[in-house]
């Protein structure tokens, strides 16, 4: 089996194509900080913090693999530090070992969090390369399409755009929570009306809350929404507050509505705490936050055993080859911003009525799109 004999570590931020893109121009999302600081525009929070730390990792062999942390580039150190010193001569193809020694090796300082990204990064890299090794698609190596098509649902408010595509789903970014009362609930129902009225009765609509709700206002906001097709509300509560998610998702419920989360939530240990205790009716985790493809596969069987679907947050070629080889995943997020010279990776599929297609290029079948940012030292 080929060795691991380089380790590139990129720290990438401001996208020079986020400087100019409109995108998200106006649209607000609420945040568990609303009761400290001014409402964040969505648009300044992506052009602020938007960047990523890629690794690139190499065989003897000259193959090569990609892989990125959630798009934070704050964890670019802890892969050069802590991790590259351990993956160098290292046998590329043995990723679960591989995983388990960065785990094991973080564990006093890491186990989620920050640390958990650049796990991510890693691993996601070294399925990039076995891919290639073996001239396989990644979803291939994970057992192979269960279907030929995903669904998409659109994240965002470029609703216009959103239709012409043939999107029939939408996710909106919620601007308000319990702290603008009455009036922030009402601005929130007009978000759904333009839903409505822009893409049709029949789209699906779903909110992203971003942690800033509480069980309180989760059942306020419902009995706003009965008669529209909402299908989802989405991390309600921080990750943390397990009784909170329990609480709205009975709620939920009781409304007809699902409950997700696990964006924000880390590995198979945290995933199973939340199923246990039924929080959720959907798991949301992020290949890049949680652990990268060898820990979306742990918690994908154990979500199956639980009979809880996994639609997992953001978009990016590494979700979309899990959810094309899992039952479990029919649905999948993404982020149309600005043009492709907003996107990390060269390579990614078009949205056509909807839906994506992957291809049978081996690995992930992407490349780094070296026009997305600036390099930074770290």
């Amino acid at each position: 089996m080929p060795k691991i004999v380089d380790v590139e570590v990129l720290k990438i931020a401001s996208p020079d194509a986020a400087k100019d893109d409109t995108s998200f121009d106006g649209v607000f999302v609420s945040r568990p900080t609303d009761i400290f600081y001014p409402k964040w525009k969505l648009g300044d929070f992506i052009k602020i913090t938007a960047g990523a730390t890629v690794v690139k990792i190499t065989d003897e062999n000259g193959n090569y693999g990609y892989g990125f942390s959630g798009l934070y580039r704050s964890c670019a150190s802890i892969v050069e530090e802590f991790f590259k010193p351990l993956l160098i001569g290292a046998e590329a193809n043995e990723i679960e070992k591989l995983w388990d020694v960065m785990y094991c090796s973080s564990m006093a300082y890491g186990r989620m969090g920050i640390v958990m990204l650049a796990i991510s990064a890693v691993d996601i890299a070294l399925w990039d390369l076995f891919g290639k090794t073996t001239g396989l698609p990644v979803y291939q190596l994970l057992g192979g399409k269960v279907r030929d098509k995903i669904k998409c649902y659109a994240t965002g408010s470029d609703l216009e755009r959103y239709r012409d595509l043939g999107y029939k789903a939408n996710k909106i970014p919620i601007p308000y929570g319990p702290h603008q009362g009455k009036w922030g609930m009402k601005e929130n129902m007009k978000r759904v009306e333009n839903v409505k009225k822009i893409m049709g009765d029949d789209t699906e609509i779903m909110f992203d809350c971003w942690m800033a709700w509480d069980p309180e206002y989760c059942a306020k906001m419902l009995k706003l929404v009965k008669g529209y097709n909402v299908r989802w509300i989405e991390e309600p509560v921080i990750a943390d507050d397990y009784d909170g998610y329990r609480r709205c998702h009975d709620i939920c419920n009781e409304n007809g509505i699902l409950l997700t989360g696990g964006e924000h939530e880390y590995t198979r240990w945290g995933v199973k705490k939340f199923l246990d205790m039924q929080c959720v009716d959907i798991l949301q985790c992020d290949v890049g936050y949680t652990g990268g493809i060898s820990e979306m596969r742990k918690i994908i069987a154990y979500a199956k055993a639980r009979n809880v679907m996994v639609i997992p947050h953001a978009h990016s070629l590494p979700t979309f080859h899990l959810s094309i080889s899992s039952l479990q995943s029919p649905f999948a997020e993404t982020l149309l911003i600005g043009d492709l010279r907003g996107r990390l990776f060269k390579g990614e599929p078009p949205v056509i009525d909807g839906t994506i297609t992957l291809s049978d290029a081996p690995g992930f079948g992407y490349e780094l799109n070296e026009e997305y940012g600036i390099r930074l030292e770290f």
